[in-house]
């Protein structure tokens, strides 16, 4: 999606993501990228805080230990960010409200719910066909006049 698009209110009502939108493994900026943060990022703390054997500005920017090296991270971390923006595209404010259709079994993941804000993951629900899926998004397009309780429901539908 284009930079400066703004969907607020009845422009836009439902997102539809297919798949999870990672950035190309062969682009050699991001290639140079995860291999320095793996050859520079030495430790972390408990405070999720890692620490870096050069100050490039880098000492704050990971999560804590999960196992996975830190160029890693950073590449989830970029997909998960297009993923948010994306979202952000139509639901501009707290009063605005969209369908949001998460359409990859990858977004059932725990790892995968926790990267997206609180606002939203705590309104997700999951649906493995399209018959209940519909029957959430019908809700959220009569919300203004239904008794939803809620101004985001997120509905995944895994493969």
């Amino acid at each position: 999606m284009s930079e400066g698009i703004n969907f607020s209110d009845g422009l836009g009502r439902c997102i539809v993501m297919v798949g999870l939108p990672y950035p190309n493994t062969q682009s050699p900026e991001l290639k140079e990228k995860m291999a320095f943060l793996n050859k520079h990022v030495v430790s972390y703390t408990d405070n999720h805080v890692c620490h870096s054997k050069v100050n490039h500005g880098l000492s704050h920017t990971l999560p804590g230990p999960d196992g996975r090296p830190p160029g890693s991270v950073f590449f989830e971390n970029l997909c998960f960010k297009a993923v948010n923006q994306s979202i952000g595209r139509a639901i501009r404010h707290r009063n605005d409200y969209a369908s949001i259709l998460l359409l990859d079994h990858r977004y059932n993941r725990p790892s995968s719910i926790s990267a997206l804000p609180e606002w939203i993951s705590k309104h997700v629900r999951q649906c493995e066909k399209f018959g209940p899926a519909f029957g959430l998004i019908r809700k959220i397009i009569a919300w203004p006049n239904d008794d939803i309780d809620t101004s985001c429901i997120i509905t995944f539908c895994s493969q």
